[in-house]
């Protein structure tokens, strides 16, 4: 059997560049021995959905691994369950002068890796979005409860 959960993590902007609900943040995957942890790119945002810090692109490394950390706890997984990365960024020169700070983050061994280079993000203001896939063993699946977040469960 496969089940689907679909969760909106509390704590975590929830709001696309026009201010309304347009995707799931986390989508699970869960069989009997594992589950696929599917993150929507996150970027700098603030939870009303402002980017923030505008023009820094450490900063908005450091806000992104943090949106990622907080998605990933939303359901058991951690960083270091990662196995998939991918970055856009609007700044090629800027991404790799404050790229040490998403090594704080990452560590080893590091998951797989594209980076690709943008024209633009969703807004402006945005200058890097990472988007991750992580793998964990099916107990380790913790669901957030009703009350600090909307889970939504499909049975294929």
């Amino acid at each position: 059997m496969l089940e689907r959960y679909y969760i909106t993590p509390e704590g975590s902007y929830k709001f696309g560049g026009n201010y309304k609900v347009i995707y799931t943040p986390v989508i699970v995957v869960k069989t009997s021995d594992h589950a696929h942890v599917y993150l929507a790119g996150r970027t700098a945002r603030a939870l009303n959905g402002d980017v923030e810090p505008k023009g820094d692109m450490r900063g908005q490394i450091r806000k992104v691994c943090e949106a990622i950390e907080l998605a990933l706890a939303s359901c058991g997984a951690t960083l270091a369950d990662v196995t998939r990365s991918i970055t856009y960024t609007t700044d090629m020169k800027a991404y790799f002068a404050g790229i040490d700070e998403r090594w704080n983050f990452f560590k080893e061994p590091l998951p797989t890796s594209t980076l690709i280079g943008v024209a633009s993000l969703a807004m402006p203001e945005m200058l890097v979005e990472i988007e991750v896939e992580a793998i964990i063993a099916a107990e380790r699946l913790r669901l957030p409860d009703a009350a600090t977040a909307k889970v939504v469960k499909t049975t294929c």
